[in-house]
Order: structure tokens, then sequence, then C-alpha cells
């Protein structure tokens, strides 16, 4: 019979079975743990790789500058940069402080004096210019205009009558020329300022309207009528007559009292007839009229 193996034999073969388990289940853990090591350290490398192109693509300010790496000076936009924004402001200020204070006599001295504003040029004595004329211009971009030769007269007129200094209607009636209404002497006075422009509201010898006309008119034989045709058909001095009683020297009054003149005879009047016009012995140019002779 096959003898059986011992106890001790046994036991001989579960302790060793149980080293070479031991064995094993040391060298797997040793394995695992250089795979992990392994593993932290690639991770590590990898990490350490990306931190570095970090670093050179975006360097920061405030990294120390030793070792290989030399971190790039940070860009400041323009728009932050007090110091440029400083010296752009002072360069535009001090331009258009010197355009601004330019003087007159830095332009072309033709054109200057083309202008009218200067006389003669001297470029010795450039501080010293002499102001001829000063003008006040209403300009409007792209239009012009041209003043006609009936406008400029109008204006003319106009002008003259405001500079008139002698005699008016009021020296004339304080102090008259004749003593009392003589058809001829009216007729006379009325003749005497032929030819004296026509001015609204005028009444003084440079310019006259049709009202102002027979004020200044009667004014020399010590009558002061009022400067309107409405109020002077409403006037104590004067008095309506059929116009078959007319005689020069009376008045003939428009019917919707838009003008006035003085009777010369048939169909005819002295009148100051409209703007543009003079002082003229002319047809009556309606038949809407009514005649009233002035009274003293």
């Amino acid at each position: 019979m096959t003898k059986k193996p011992s106890g001790r034999r046994r036991a001989d073969v579960q302790i060793n079975v149980l080293e070479s388990f031991e064995i094993r289940s040391r060298s797997s853990v040793r394995q695992s743990q250089l795979k992990r090591q392994a593993r932290a350290e690639r991770k590590a490398q990898k990490l350490a790789a990306k931190f570095a192109r970090k670093n050179i693509s975006s360097p920061q300010t405030n990294q120390p500058s030793s070792g290989a790496i030399i971190p790039a000076l940070k860009r400041i936009p323009f728009s932050k940069n007090s110091r440029v924004r400083s010296t752009l402001v002072m360069s535009v200020t001090a331009g258009f402080i010197a355009t601004v204070a330019l003087p007159a006599y830095a332009f072309s001295p033709a054109v200057t004096a083309m202008s009218g504003l200067t006389g003669a040029f001297d470029p010795a004595d450039g501080q010293t210019i002499t102001i001829l004329r000063q003008s006040a211009i209403d300009f409007e971009r792209g239009s012009y205009g041209v003043m006609s030769e009936s406008d400029l007269e109008r204006m003319n007129n106009r002008n003259n009558y405001l500079g008139y200094k002698g005699l008016t209607a009021f020296d004339y009636a304080a102090n008259p020329t004749f003593s009392k209404l003589n058809p001829d002497d009216i007729m006379k006075v009325a003749a005497k300022y032929v030819g004296t422009p026509y001015v609204l509201g005028g009444e003084n010898k440079n310019g006259l309207d049709c009202s102002g006309y027979i004020r200044l008119v009667f004014a020399e034989f010590g009558i002061l009528l009022p400067h309107s045709v409405n109020a002077q058909s409403h006037d104590p001095h004067l008095r309506r007559i059929p116009r078959s009683e007319a005689q020069p020297g009376d008045l003939v009054i428009l019917n919707n009292l838009s003008h006035d003149g003085i009777y010369a005879g048939p169909g005819m009047f002295f009148h100051a007839p409209f703007s543009g016009d003079r002082v003229k012995l002319a047809p009556i140019f309606t038949d809407s009229y009514y005649i009233a002779r002035v009274i003293k």
C-alpha cells in the first residue's frame, strides 16, 4: 500500500503555497505602485509643460525674473495710457490757440485789400491795421442776390430823408411863409416840391408820401394837417364840396381813403404816387374821389 504522507508534509506544502501567494501579492502591489508612480510622473510632466507654455505665451508682470524665461512687459491700451493722452491733448490745444491767435496780417495782402477792410499794407508795420469800413452781411451758403436799380434808389432816398437837417412841417407851421390861403400861392408851393422822391412816411423836401406832401404844403400857410389820409379827411380844417365847385388848391381824396393829392384843374392833380416814383403833376387816375377844401 502506498504510504500516506505525514501531517508534517501537508503542512510544509501548505506553507509553501502561502509563501508563493505572498510573493506574488507583493510583486503585484509593487508593480501597481510603479505604474501609479509612472502615471503621476507623466501627469506632472504634462502639467509642467503646459505651465511652461502658458508662461511663455502670456507672461505675468508679477512673476520673478530669475531663471531662463524673461517675462515680457504688459501692454497698456492707448485709451488708458495717461502720458500719451496728455501729450496729444496738449498738442491739439496748442494748435487751436495758435490758429485763433493768428493775426489779420498773416493773410494775403491782396485778399485783405480786395475785402476793403484795411488800408495800404505795410509788412514792416504788420501790427498796425486801419479799419476803413465795418459791414454786417447776412450770408446764406449757396445763395446770393443782386439789388436792382430801383431798390438801390429807394434805399438812397430813405437814407437822404433820414439825414435831412432842414425845416420841417412843424417849423413852417410855427413860422408860415404865407399869411392866407390863395389858390395861386398853393399851386406855387405844390409845384415847388415836384421831383421830390417818394418815401413812405416822408414829410420833408428830401422825401414825401401822399399825405406827407399835403401836410408840408399847407404847413407853409400855417395849417398843420395830420399825416394820414384818413385823419386828413376828418380834420376840422377840411370841408367837403361838390366837384363842380373845385378850384386849384383843393384836395382830391379817394373814396376808399387810400390816396390823396392837390387839385390842379379839370382832371389833374399834384400827388406823390408810390414807392419808386416822385411828386408830379398827373391826371386823376380814377373817378372814385371827392373834393375837399382846406379852410383856416
